[in-house]
């Protein structure tokens, strides 16, 4: 079920719908017992912050069939008629595989499928509750994307104009989205991204449009949906994102795309804390890597980081050594690696250090990474800048840990990027008791921005 505005009455629908206390409720989505309460009690006045409806928005879309069917049941008996979005019955379509006696809700499709509950119409004119995948739903316009998943959608209406650069429309909104993730967070994008990568299966099972260039774009658009959802720390969507890359690079047989997925694969393995899992994707992208580019250099330097996460600090310079190799060793081009630079290695080699226990040389070298990237990268500075607190507040160095972890927090908060967020709230453990300026500054505005618990 989609919430375009949570209120008090969503986030206690969703909390009975777990069979949850408050307090359990809390744990479950990281936000204060305190501030839970105070959105019950004022229901539908009750204004949430963008950071706290994201964390409802990922417990609803993580929680299974049955939560949602109750969530939606609970919240239409609990929204007064004047918060109903609409007064008239919902808009529906005619099921055409309508058994008698069937149960409601309905499911069609499994769990692991990412499920939004939407109403439809049975043969006998009942509404009833649909599951349907998320992918869907985000897909489509209201009643057509419903049709389209029960069976009933028309041939389609799609553009097959010979004039229409399908690719060329697809590559410049992919530039766009990714823009727009770096200004604005990657919540906001998710939607488009997977909306538009239904929208190109949709083209190419019309035969609409160069199939291999097609296949080319939903390959990067896969490997975008999982670095956003990487982003959000969801490592199921992510996954599923890099591994349908990787299946459609393997069908398109070019070591690029190939390249490429498993350097996602291998990042988001160093994420969830795999170092054995990212060296052995990450030297298998090296390998597929074409000569003298980019993303061998990039593949090395997750090695890196792959290495230090199990301890191996020889393993690991040697593989940030290679990596700066094969930047001073690759051609020139814009369309492949082009954030790999040398400032991108130290900073990775700096929290590799961190994950080393050698804090005070990963301060610094965080600084002078930091110092050296690119302005427009403000949000993957962030991360590096609360990486940085961390190892600051490692070595007893509070103020400065206060003082860096403060400006991470603001960028995280203003993007959602739980890779900022999960240093901070680190960071924030970290500082303890702590009653200087600086860090009783940086624990007030946590609260303020509910990052971290009352």
């Amino acid at each position: 079920m989609i919430v375009e505005r949570w209120t008090g009455v969503e986030s206690k629908a969703l909390r009975e719908a777990m069979h949850l206390s408050i307090e359990k409720f809390s744990a479950r989505t990281s936000i204060a017992p305190r501030t839970i309460a105070e959105w019950e009690e004022k229901g539908p006045r009750a204004r949430l912050r963008p950071s706290s409806q994201a964390l409802l928005e990922k417990t609803l879309l993580e929680s299974p069939t049955s939560v949602a069917a109750r969530f939606a049941r609970l919240l239409s008996v609990a929204r007064p008629r004047t918060e109903q979005p609409d007064p008239n019955p919902p808009a529906t379509v005619t099921l055409t595989n309508d058994p008698a006696g069937r149960p409601a809700p309905i499911v069609l499709g499994s769990e692991d499928e990412d499920p939004v509950w939407v109403h439809a119409r049975t043969l006998a004119g009942e509404v009833v509750l649909v599951s349907l995948p998320r992918r869907t739903v985000l897909a489509g316009f209201g009643v057509g994307a419903l049709a389209a998943a029960v069976g009933t959608r028309p041939v389609s209406a799609l553009a097959s104009c010979a004039q229409i650069d399908h690719a060329a429309h697809f590559s410049r909104l992919r530039l766009s989205l990714i823009e727009s993730d770096n200004l604005h967070g990657s919540q906001s994008a998710i939607p488009l991204v997977e909306q538009n990568l239904q929208i190109m299966n949709e083209l190419r099972r019309g035969g609409i449009g160069d199939m291999t260039q097609m296949q080319r774009l939903r390959i990067l658009y896969a490997e975008l949906a999982a670095w956003l959802h990487q982003d959000g720390r969801n490592w199921s969507r992510a996954q599923h994102w890099t591994d349908r890359a990787l299946t459609w690079s393997h069908q398109l047989g070019d070591s690029y795309y190939i390249a490429a997925a498993l350097i996602r694969k291998a990042q988001l393995a160093n994420d969830q804390g795999d170092g054995t899992e990212a060296i052995e994707l990450a030297e298998a992208a090296e390998r597929a890597a074409p000569p003298r580019t980019r993303f061998q250099a990039v593949a090395a330097t997750y090695a890196g980081f792959g290495a230090a996460l199990i301890g191996d600090r020889t393993g690991s310079e040697r593989a940030f050594d290679r990596a700066r190799r094969h930047l001073h060793d690759a051609d020139h081009d814009a369309s492949w690696g082009f954030f790999l630079d040398e400032p991108y290695i130290a900073a990775h080699e700096a929290h590799g250090k961190l994950a080393l226990g050698s804090y005070r040389i990963a301060a610094e070298q965080f600084s002078d990474a930091i110092s050296a990237m690119r302005p427009e990268y403000l949000r993957d500075q962030a991360v590096y800048l609360s990486r940085q607190a961390v190892a600051y507040a490692r070595t007893g160095q509070f103020e400065p840990a206060a003082h860096v972890g403060l400006t991470a927090l603001r960028v995280g908060v203003s993007t959602g990027s739980e890779r900022v967020l999960h240093n901070v709230r680190q960071l924030h453990r970290l500082l303890g008791s702590g009653a200087t300026t600086e860090v009783v500054e940086f624990k007030d505005a946590a609260r303020q921005w509910e990052v971290v618990k009352s």
